[in-house]
């Protein structure tokens, strides 16, 4: 049976791919550093219909990654392992973050060439590609908005887009570039190489806490996207037939920033004891945003293109968000 390869698949995102993807009866395996996902998702994993294989290593390894390949019949790849540094991993260790985001990416596509047999590489990208062009531009798209990275990482992400792509045309593999959104929801949490956590999980873990959320009193504008509909996104791309483009947005394509309160309703309705406010004049807020300045939204004309949209209005997502965060 042909298996679908995801490296750091005990991230964030990774996690979430897994899930998806087992819950459709896929044989998976999850590649990275660790030796077990978390228990919550072992747990899970365990019920679904796909078969799960974990195996340790380095994607910096080129001789872990032959065996890989050899080991399985691997026809699809979500090469997924990435450091998501901030300023202060940029600062101290900017060798690691080139390596693991995009020399780690190189050695898996020169293993898949290697190996033969793979169809389809979904090459993981990000909305931090745009930069300094997300705070000029109203709607970020793929074809038109320049990307101007600011940081290391949407540096990296840049390279990756358009080095996997170029040394995928050069060896024969059918790539596309997910431009991946600013995301939360289940799985999310501190792994050691995901420096910036959205504040959806600072709310939800004070809310399991009982404790008390003070937001900002102003939050600019950003467009969130709910990880279960990101997980969807990624999975059409995966099987999309003669894409009409190899790069796409996947995002909410809307301003999420006004339905904050909402999120916290439905926290609170999950986890009672959960109490939030407003931060008052000259307080400073408790949970910390991404964003000082408006930023312009992703089109995502081109993935609904495709047949997929988001399917969780914010509402809907704070609300599965909330039930998850109560039984895990």
């Amino acid at each position: 049976m042909a298996s679908v390869l995801v490296t750091g698949g005990a991230g964030f995102v990774g996690l979430n791919l897994l899930e998806a993807l087992l819950g459709r009866g896929e044989d998976v395996v999850a590649f990275g550093r660790e030796d077990a996902l978390p228990p919550a998702a072992s747990a899970l994993f365990a019920t679904l219909p796909g078969r799960l294989t974990l195996v340790q290593g380095d994607v910096l390894d080129a001789g872990a990654l032959r065996a890989l390949f050899k080991a399985h019949a691997i026809d699809r790849i979500f090469p997924f392992a990435a450091i998501t540094a901030g300023p202060a991993r940029e600062a101290s260790s900017p060798g690691a973050i080139i390596d693991v985001n995009l020399k780690g990416l190189i050695a898996t596509l020169e293993a898949a060439r290697d190996a033969g047999g793979v169809r389809r590489v979904i090459l993981p990208s990000s909305a931090a590609v745009y930069g300094e062009s997300a705070y000029d531009h109203a709607l970020l798209d793929e074809a038109t908005t320049p990307c101007v990275p600011i940081s290391l990482y949407g540096v990296t992400k840049y390279a990756v887009e358009r080095a996997g792509l170029r040394l995928a045309q050069q060896w024969g593999l059918d790539a596309i570039a997910a431009r991946i959104g600013a995301t939360f929801g289940p799985w999310e949490r501190d792994t050691g190489v995901r420096d910036t956590l959205s504040p959806h999980l600072a709310i939800a873990t004070l809310a399991k806490s009982g404790g008390e959320a003070v937001l900002p009193a102003t939050v600019h504008g950003y467009d969130w996207v709910y990880v279960r509909d990101l997980a969807a996104g990624l999975l059409a791309l995966l099987e999309a037939k003669a894409p009409p483009a190899r790069v796409f947005n996947l995002a909410s394509g809307r301003d999420w920033s006004p339905h904050l309160d909402a999120c916290c309703a439905a926290m609170a309705g999950a986890l009672p004891g959960f109490r939030w406010r407003r931060a008052a004049t000259g307080e400073a807020p408790g949970v910390a945003f991404p964003e000082i300045r408006p930023r312009g939204v992703m089109n995502i004309g081109r993935a609904r293109g495709i047949g997929w949209a988001p399917r969780f209005t914010p509402e809907a997502a704070y609300a599965d968000y909330a039930a998850w965060m109560k039984t895990t």
